[in-house]
């Protein structure tokens, strides 16, 4: 029986590895020399071959085959003149070749040797990555060696764009598309900066394996000294990821330091997933000098999060860590920092008691907090214990009418007060009550043809009582940012629709029956406390207030693709505009544009401000054909560019070339002009200084 199954499989085998050839024209054997014409088809193993003519000596095992020839093999697709190929080896030799050698890689030789480890060594040839009539790019060569699975090695070769000839390179190595990620140095770069000179660049990426890798990057600035980075990356599955930067650099001006920034999110098991988004840097200086994009060099704010949250419908839990600190530009450079860690919060969201009309909901927390500034510094973990349960009573809901009371009580406890020296038994205990009505409406209506008129009235009132102390209260977040108020809004807001709202006009004002909020306010400082941020998050309150600025809110949304809007802070008491801003954006076809003016008019609490910027969008840098960006950022007051940045590229279907023009002028600074380009070539790779996170696009 053994026997008998061993000659079926061998017989099987047999027929397996014998060679197929077919034809419509004459065909026979002459001993054992096989001719055939006419739509030739041989196939071997996974070798098939067409042909006009082909002899094959079964002797030898050699196929030689003339006239409009193709040759396939797994991801290897040759055209051809001439073939003289051993098919047992797949060894042989190509004449007037195109085609695709393995996997990315196009090529044209007058002479193409194949060896039977698959390589292809090519004369008086061409390769490129590109398919099709009209290659965007190639190398023209004189000799080449191409592995498939591996790279292609060329020397003498001639770079050539759109058939244009750039450039000589005397040997050149580039990689294979499926080829997995290889450790060495990247290509140098270099650049110029007006404030740090002529920089040269050099990296060097560490595939760590198939889920991480790590690249090292040392530059070195002419009037600076000598700078780096580092970048970590990991995925370590289909949910989580891992992403650190981190930026240093040895200033022979003093103005040196380092930032590193962490994004990771993953499952934690147990329905809990974790994140992390840290962002940590030495100094404000370092940051104005050394970072790139205007928002990050102005940004005076470094905030660092981490958190484990697990959401259910019956209640969220969350683990924290969070810390904010606030850089002050002056000759002393002072910093707060506010800290939270550790922090547990537990919050249930509105649930109805059966079948009362009544809506339950709590937040609960605690927390280790910490406080450091030029006034205070708090011991490392200051206890602080909130829970703020409240009650929702719907008391009247219509189309026409919504009227709604909710009461709460707010419960916080710090083992420390804010006092110039914290020492045992300064604890302190802020017991708060905390009523608040809603009314809307009534509501009216009114058409005009297309047209829908709707005005709608609301009023707010608000009365807390028991948060007061707030002066010796530290303030690290919202919960500590409560005072005892007893007040009214009052506002008025008017629609208009056709089959969309197009625009809208909301008008607010704030009564304070209690213009000190319980002691709060301190005369001629500025001000920033739970009512008054309700309003307006512009700040207004220099002293005792009765009124609020009256805030006008507008918003034009004349077709889907556009929209507008506007706030404007009108004082009262003052009789002036105190505080203004306009966003607007546009998103039509291929053309992105966004413009926004701030303006603060200066007072005792207040510096004046008056900025201006815009970014205007064209095409996509991920899609063939031209693309271009342009922002600005314009300081009226000063009459000062603070920042610009142009940007125009090309993309055809495999390579890509992008040029950016930028200026900034922060003060004394950074004052720096500057040009960056970057190039590259599809399954390849790119060389330049201007790397994908930092453009516009």
């Amino acid at each position: 029986m053994i026997q008998f199954a061993l000659s079926i499989f061998l017989v099987l085998w047999t027929q397996q590895d014998q060679i197929e050839i077919t034809a419509a024209g004459p065909q026979g054997w002459e001993e054992r020399i096989y001719h055939a014409k006419d739509n030739v088809i041989v196939t071997y193993r996974d070798m098939r071959l067409a042909a006009d003519e082909v002899i094959y000596d079964d002797n030898t095992k050699i196929l030689t085959a003339d006239g409009h020839l193709k040759f396939s093999r797994g991801e290897e697709q040759i055209e051809a003149g001439h073939t003289s190929l051993n098919v047992e080896t797949n060894a042989g030799d190509f004449s007037d070749v195109r085609g695709q050698a393995g996997p990315g890689f196009f090529i044209t030789a007058q002479q193409a040797h194949r060896t039977e480890e698959g390589q292809y060594q090519l004369r008086n040839a061409t390769v490129t990555t590109c398919d099709g009539p009209r290659p965007g790019w190639m190398l023209m060569l004189a000799r080449a060696v191409i592995d498939p699975n591996r790279r292609i090695v060329a020397r003498g070769s001639t770079f050539r764009l759109e058939n244009v000839p750039l450039f000589y390179m005397p040997y050149i190595t580039i990689p294979s598309e499926d080829r997995p990620r290889q450790t060495g140095f990247m290509t140098p770069s270099t650049s110029t900066s007006t404030t740090k000179g002529r920089s040269l660049r050099e990296s060097f990426y560490w595939a760590i394996n198939r889920s991480a890798d790590a690249t090292f990057t040392g530059e070195y600035f002419t009037k600076r000294g000598p700078a780096g980075a580092v970048d970590f990356r990991a995925v370590p599955d289909a949910n989580s990821r891992i992403d650190v930067s981190s930026l240093f650099a040895h200033d022979r001006l003093g103005q040196g330091g380092k930032s590193a920034r962490i994004l990771t999110f993953g499952d934690l098991g147990y329905g809990f997933r974790g994140a992390a988004n840290m962002d940590l840097v030495s100094s404000f200086v370092f940051r104005q000098v050394y970072e790139n994009g205007f928002n990050v060099i102005t940004s005076p704010l470094q905030q660092s999060l981490a958190f484990a949250s697990r959401n259910r419908p019956e209640a969220s839990v969350n683990f924290l860590y969070e810390r904010n600190g606030v850089f002050f530009s002056g000759p002393n450079q002072s910093t707060v920092i506010l800290r939270k860690f550790p922090t547990l919060e537990i919050s249930v969201p509105e649930k109805m008691f059966g079948a009362l009309p009544l809506y339950f909901s709590t937040e609960t927390s605690l927390s280790g907090v910490a406080r450091r500034d030029p006034s205070i510094t708090t011991p490392t973990f200051t206890e602080r214990f909130d829970m703020h349960p409240a009650v929702e009573l719907p008391i009247l809901r219509s189309s026409v009418v919504d009227w709604s009371q909710r009461v709460g009580f707010r419960e916080t406890f710090y083992t420390h007060s804010r006092e110039s020296e914290f020492v045992l038994g300064d604890a302190l205990n802020r017991a708060s009550f905390d009523y608040t009505s809603n009314f809307v409406g009534p509501q009216l209506e009114r058409d005009f043809g297309s047209w829908r008129h709707v005005v709608e009235p609301s009023i707010d009132y608000r009365y807390i009582s028991g948060a007061d102390r707030f002066r010796r209260t530290l303030v690290i977040d919202d919960i500590d940012l409560f005072t005892n108020t007893n007040e009214v809004e009052y506002a008025i807001t008017n629609r208009f629709f056709t089959n969309r709202e197009i625009f809208s006009w909301r008008m607010a004002q704030k009564y304070f029956f209690d213009p000190t909020f319980g002691g709060a306010i301190v005369p001629g400082t500025r001000n920033v406390f739970a009512p008054l941020l309700d309003i307006s998050g512009f700040a207004f309150a220099d002293g005792y207030r009765r009124f609020s600025p009256v805030v006008s809110t507008m918003r034009f949304s004349t077709t889907p693709s556009t929209s507008t809007d506007i706030q404007m802070d009108y004082d009262t008491r003052d009789h002036l505009f105190r505080s203004a801003g306009i966003i607007g954006n546009v998103n039509r076809g291929q053309f992105v544009g966004g413009i926004s003016y701030f303006f603060t008019r200066r007072s005792v609490i207040e510096i004046p401000n008056n900025q201006l910027r815009a970014i205007i969008t064209y095409g996509n840098s991920a899609k063939p054909g031209f693309s271009t960006a342009f922002s600005v950022a314009y300081d009226v007051q000063h009459a000062v560019f603070q920042s610009s940045t142009v940007e125009i590229g090309y993309n055809a279907h495999c390579y890509g070339l992008n040029f950016e023009l930028s200026q900034f002028h922060i003060g004394n600074a950074r004052v720096e002009s500057r040009f960056r380009f970057s190039f590259s070539l599809k399954n390849v790779g790119s060389i330049g200084t201007l790397r994908p996170r930092e453009r516009l696009f």
